[in-house]
């Protein structure tokens, strides 16, 4: 049986290497083709996740801008009168003097735009600065009273 007479009865091309170049060629284009659609893919996948996340409303936006302007202290304070604390206990706790601590929230009220220590929890909250994972009343244990300071007497 010659070459070509095997060609022919089993129909293989009768020049099998141009013939195997050219489907390598096809492969190597599919394969790119493939490796295209995966990337596409992934992107697709990207944006969906990206767009499923929940964007934080107009309120929390502006809560996190107006709290972004508080000091480290006025912080700590809205953190203390959110857990139900009096001035005077965050006096106690923080060792300064009750007119300190009103003098920081009249600067926190005007800082976050709201008019009562209610509301200023509530930014805290809606900001993250507050969390409402901590128990009520997890203060730091009040230091004790500075000479001249009279004892807490639960005024708020």
């Amino acid at each position: 049986m010659s070459y070509q007479q095997c060609c022919e009865f089993c129909g293989a091309p009768s020049r099998p290497v141009a013939a195997l170049v050219k489907v390598v060629a096809n492969v190597y284009k599919a394969l790119g083709e493939a490796q295209d659609a995966l990337e596409a893919q992934g992107q697709l996948i990207k944006d969906l996740r990206a767009a499923a996340r929940p964007s934080p409303s107009e309120g929390v936006r502006a809560a996190r801008a107006a709290l972004d302007l508080l000091t480290a202290r006025e912080r700590q304070i809205l953190v203390l009168i959110s857990q139900g604390n009096s001035n005077r206990s965050v006096a106690r706790a923080l060792g300064i003097s009750e007119k300190t601590v009103k003098n920081h929230l009249s600067a926190l009220f005007t800082k976050a735009g709201v008019s009562d220590r209610t509301q200023a929890v509530v930014l805290g909250i809606r900001s993250g600065i507050v969390s409402l994972d901590e128990p009520f009343g997890d203060a730091p244990p009040p230091a004790a009273p500075r000479a001249g300071l009279p004892a807490d007497s639960g005024s708020r």
